[in-house]
Formats: structure tokens, C-alpha cells, sequence
């Protein structure tokens, strides 16, 4: 299996955090995001400050995967979430999606090769959501 992160959104841990303080600040989110955007360290420590309890936070994002694997390995992962979206490319190649609610969730709760993968390819894009996930993995 081999699994290679090829698109996301474009910074979703200012997204995330701009959805965190969106929900207790009177500011139009925009103004958040854009001010987050601009302080990647304060982005780290609202993030920091995430509970899982409000999951949809987590899904304002999308990122897109290619995958090789089995058919086993894509049924297995189809039928443990209904959150990944697998599109078949070639004889063991898929393009795969979702947000990091469902990679976060998948990684943490079954682990194995494809759960590893996701929370390595999570750090390159979130690495405060990566180490979040690593925390509770432990």
C-alpha cells in the first residue's frame, strides 16, 4: 500500500481555527480567517485548543489522496467510514478523498498501514492537528 497526498484545501488549519473562533467572536469570519492567515503561530494555538466533541469543525476541508492498494484494502476502509470517497483509476490505483475529520478519525480509531499513511501525509498539511491526533493515539 502506498498513499501520497496530492491536493487539499489551501491552509486548513486557519480554516479550522477561523470555524473555532467564528463560533465565540462577534467578527465576520473572513476578517478571522485573513487574520489568521497572517499569524500562523496564533493558528497553532487556537488550534492547540481543539476539542473533538464539535467534529464538524474539522470539516471544512477536503484533501485528495492517490492510493495504491487492493480492492481489500478500499472495501475495508469503505465499509469502516462512509466519509471516504474512493474512485477506482487503474488495476490498484485510486483517487481518494475526505476531510480530516474522517482521516483523523479513521487513523486514530483503526490504525494500520492506510491510518499510519493518513496521519503522516496530515502532518505535511496540519501538524498541530497531527500531533493533537498523535497525543491521543498514545
Amino acid at each position: 500500500m502506498r498513499l501520497t497526498l496530492i491536493a487539499h484545501t489551501p491552509n486548513p488549519e486557519a480554516m479550522i481555527a477561523a470555524a473555532m473562533l467564528t463560533t465565540t467572536s462577534g467578527v465576520k469570519p473572513s476578517t478571522i480567517y485573513e487574520r489568521l492567515q497572517a499569524n500562523p503561530e496564533k493558528v497553532g494555538d487556537v488550534v492547540s485548543r481543539l476539542e473533538v466533541q464539535h467534529g464538524s469543525i474539522l470539516e471544512h476541508n477536503r484533501l485528495v489522496w492517490m492510493l495504491e492498494a487492493d480492492e481489500q484494502l478500499v472495501l475495508d476502509a469503505l465499509l469502516k467510514t462512509r466519509f471516504f470517497t474512493f474512485t477506482r483509476l487503474c488495476d490498484g490505483g485510486w483517487l481518494m478523498s475526505a476531510n480530516l475529520r474522517a482521516a483523523l478519525e479513521y487513523s486514530e480509531e483503526y490504525g494500520g498501514d492506510l491510518g499510519d499513511s493518513l496521519l503522516d501525509s496530515i502532518g505535511t498539511v496540519a501538524p498541530n492537528l497531527r500531533c493533537f491526533s498523535e497525543r491521543k493515539r498514545t
